[in-house]
């Protein structure tokens, strides 16, 4: 049944917010992003934008959330498949910063003393936007601190509570720093939020949102390609799993599937005259984990070695589900970890680490964080409503003056060779 929702919720239902917090998350953060996108608010989206008839905020148009349609792609960075050859070299270099990792899923693991080529000790892994952090850290800095404390609890002894936040020279207050220093590398173990340029929950919201705006070619024809709408648009990323999805999130919308997988997309959906949203909780999500094909290898971290495979007895210690829940495809962080008293034990009677994890369908055993990251699939959902076919728009052309400096999300470039692509969101 179609109402309009009090508020939207913080991202997978998250419990810290109080309650006036969450009104604030819901209207100065997801609705505030959504209206300025319908409106085309030069403070929201770049300048010259399309006002949006077909994109809605639920919280001020009724609309039904209890069967919201799924995009899913693949979390490992596609970027990094096209640009570099093999496997191996491609692992390696997604572990090596999380300015790679922008597929919406970000990771940072622990090799113990031996930092860059040790065996593993924990990967943890997180889809949550800066934004809601950003939020918690200044609403609320005694809860942010003690989730980020325990979410990290084998490094909280080395903590300093200084060391999350930035000193304000003119008003002397204390600000939030994202990239500070337990949330910044790929090579520590901790982790709280993305902090790759792209992977910001705002910019997810302005790819949907664009991806309502039907185009044209400069001949007057519909363009209905995927790729050449986000080259016309200028939302997302070709090269990326995520935005070409997302952007052709509801191809398969009136055939009734739960998942859709890569179709005629938002732009079809919008020339067949319906209206869309992000489902609530507004957020993206780990949609699923494939752990089927990981056992533990009781003989060796090593490659080469004869092997000793046994199945992990205890899946859900050592794959350990910390935020969401990924029971309704909502999963937001993940940590792996071997615990220290689990009872299976290597063939010297000492814990396993997580590079003892086998994967038997690659026959590698576990060296890098990013050979999990294959096996993640994230989501982002929209719900849909009978709505009023747009006219089509030429592609998007910003008037900005020569030598005006680029909105800051307009992002396309990445400091490693080989990679480049269109600019990551329109937002200003």
């Amino acid at each position: 049944m179609a109402s309009v929702l009090s508020r939207h919720a913080p991202p997978g239902n998250l419990p810290e917010l109080s309650e006036a917090n969450k009104d604030k998350w819901s209207k100065d953060f997801i609705s505030h992003w959504m209206q300025g996108e319908i409106d085309a608010n030069p403070d929201v989206v770049s300048k010259d934008r399309t006002k949006l008839t077909q994109f809605f905020d639920a919280t001020k148009t009724a609309s039904d959330q209890r069967k919201p349609k799924a995009v899913t792609w693949n979390a490992f960075p596609n970027l990094l498949v096209d640009s570099y050859p093999g496997v191996e070299l491609q692992n390696q270099i997604a572990d090596s910063s999380r300015v790679v990792q922008d597929e919406y899923l970000e990771w940072s693991v622990s090799r113990g003393e031996r930092k860059y080529s040790g065996d593993i000790h924990s990967v943890s892994f997180t889809c949550e936007g800066p934004e809601y952090w950003q939020f918690l850290a200044s609403a609320q800095k005694p809860d942010f601190i003690k989730l980020m404390r325990s979410l990290n609890s084998g490094f909280d002894k080395e903590m300093d509570n200084r060391d999350f936040f930035l000193k304000d020279h003119v008003s002397g207050n204390e600000v939030y720093n994202p990239a500070n220093p337990w949330n910044l590398l790929s090579t520590t173990g901790t982790i709280a939020h993305l902090i790759q340029p792209n992977n910001t929950l705002s910019a997810e919201i302005d790819i949907a949102a664009q991806a309502t705006v039907i185009r044209k070619d400069d001949k007057g024809r519909t363009i209905e390609d995927k790729d050449d709408l986000i080259k016309c648009s200028k939302y997302g990323n070709r090269g990326r799993n995520s935005d070409p999805r997302v952007s052709n999130l509801v191809g398969r919308f009136f055939q009734g599937t739960d998942i859709i997988q890569i179709g005629a997309g938002i732009n079809f959906f919008a020339r067949k005259g319906a209206s869309l949203t992000v489902a609530d909780p507004v957020a993206i999500y780990i949609h699923d984990f494939d752990k089927s094909n990981f056992k533990f290898d009781i003989n060796s971290t090593t490659d080469g070695q004869a092997l000793n495979l046994q199945d992990i007895e205890e899946p859900d210690r050592v794959f350990q589900w910390q935020r969401g829940d990924i029971t309704k495809n909502q999963g937001l962080r993940i940590k792996i970890e071997v615990p220290k008293d689990l009872k299976q034990k290597n063939k010297d009677g000492e814990p396993l680490l997580v590079s003892n994890i086998y994967d038997t369908l690659n026959k590698k055993h576990i060296r890098y964080g990013a050979q999990f990251a294959r096996y993640f699939t994230m989501s982002v959902s929209a719900v849909a409503i009978p709505g009023k076919t747009a006219e089509a728009q030429p592609c998007y052309r910003t008037s900005a003056a020569a030598g005006e400096k680029a909105p800051c999300a307009e992002f396309d470039g990445f400091p490693h060779p080989g990679i480049s692509g269109t600019p990551g969101s329109s937002r200003a």
